[in-house]
């Protein structure tokens, strides 16, 4: 089926705006970030230019579920309030073209921008979140995330026996500061530990042991040792390694079914993930169908400055209350699919309604 020419005029319409605003947008977050980061990227020219430039690409796959609704408001309101403004949705209307049938194309544009999420979500954040969180670390040692201190970490291993540590250094990939109690009578003490389950090699570490009067004592140092005995799965969850919101919405629902030995917390936690990524890439139809009706409403003098206004408003508070939704379901304060799937049931069913009247 052939795209018609009002279709093709509004796509276009669509899309001139939509790029201007994400490109626009984006860059000006670029020239500030790198303006507060500049003594890290130029200090000792150990940065090279591909290197920040992976960067900021990353960056914007990390924040690709918010930059593309946001892009998708503001385009959709552009352009509908330009259609009223002109006289053309009388027009359209003229010839027999209904408002839902007008609006067909940008539901198509939102759909696909609903769908991109999901596949960025899927395949590429994981992989971008990974990369910044390791860029931070290694580069950015003036920004918050260098001075951030973690809590004691703890992973259980299947033998029974605990590993905990204070930090994850993902430049070095490896903890830091990490005691292995093995039993009560037979503990180590490292500095390092590489985050290889095949390959456990520590740096200055001390073997504990008690001795026959009944008292811990230093048996044994090395400055690297392998920890031929030390293993764990791969897809343990634990903090500071791989956090759930790194993870894939396929890995995290293939986690969620199988049983990990879970704490009733990460359980908590990997389904509130899970149905936060699945729901946050339909935020591009949900800001259409909630504006729509309000743009192509028959003015004298259509007040488009409230328009953009209240929209923009709209759409940070709701993307403020969905981040606040998520600590909600983590920390079981609330259910998780309360706390994520309720706030869109909701909308989409009042501005889904509204959507329906239109002509």
């Amino acid at each position: 089926m052939f795209i018609k020419i009002w279709e093709r005029y509004i796509f276009r319409e669509f899309l001139k705006v939509f790029a201007l605003f994400l490109l626009g947008f984006y860059l000006l977050y670029v020239v500030i970030d790198y303006s507060t980061h500049m003594q890290d990227f130029v200090q000792g020219n150990q940065l090279p230019f591909w290197k920040i430039l992976q960067y900021y690409v990353l960056q914007f796959i990390k924040r690709a579920d918010i930059l593309l609704p946001l892009a998708t408001l503001i385009a959709s309101i552009k352009v509908l309030c330009q259609l009223n403004t002109h006289k053309e949705l009388v027009a359209f209307q003229s010839a027999g073209i209904k408002q839902k049938k007008l609006l067909r194309p940008l539901l198509y544009m939102a759909l696909l921008c609903s769908f991109a999420t999901l596949a960025v979500n899927e395949f590429a954040v994981p992989y971008s979140l990974n990369f910044i969180d390791k860029f931070h670390d290694a580069h950015l040692r003036h920004s918050f995330r260098g001075k951030r201190s973690d809590p004691l970490s703890v992973i259980h291993l299947d033998d029974h026996s605990k590993l905990i540590y204070q930090s994850y250094d993902t430049a070095k990939e490896s903890f830091f500061d990490v005691i292995w109690i093995r039993n009560a009578n037979d503990i180590w003490r490292m500095k390092y530990l590489k985050a290889d389950p095949d390959h456990p090699q520590g740096q200055w570490a001390d073997h504990i042991t008690r001795n026959e009067a009944g008292v811990l004592e230093k048996s044994e140092s090395f400055s690297t040792h392998v920890f031929k005995d030390l293993s764990w799965r791969r897809d343990l969850p634990r903090k500071g390694l791989i956090p759930f919101e790194n993870r894939s919405i396929r890995e995290l629902t293939r986690q969620a079914k199988e049983d990990l030995h879970l704490s009733k917390y990460e359980k908590q936690e990997l389904l509130t993930q899970l149905l936060f990524k699945w729901t946050m890439p339909f935020l591009s139809i949900l800001v259409l169908i909630a504006i729509a009706p309000s743009c192509i409403r028959y003015k004298r003098h259509l007040p488009q400055f409230f328009i953009y206004t209240f929209a923009v408003f709209a759409f940070v508070a709701f993307v403020a209350f969905m981040d606040a939704a998520v600590i909600l379901g983590e920390n079981e304060i609330v259910s998780p699919h309360l706390a994520i799937l309720a706030p869109f049931a909701i909308l989409f069913t009042f501005f889904g309604w509204r959507f329906a009247r239109a002509r």
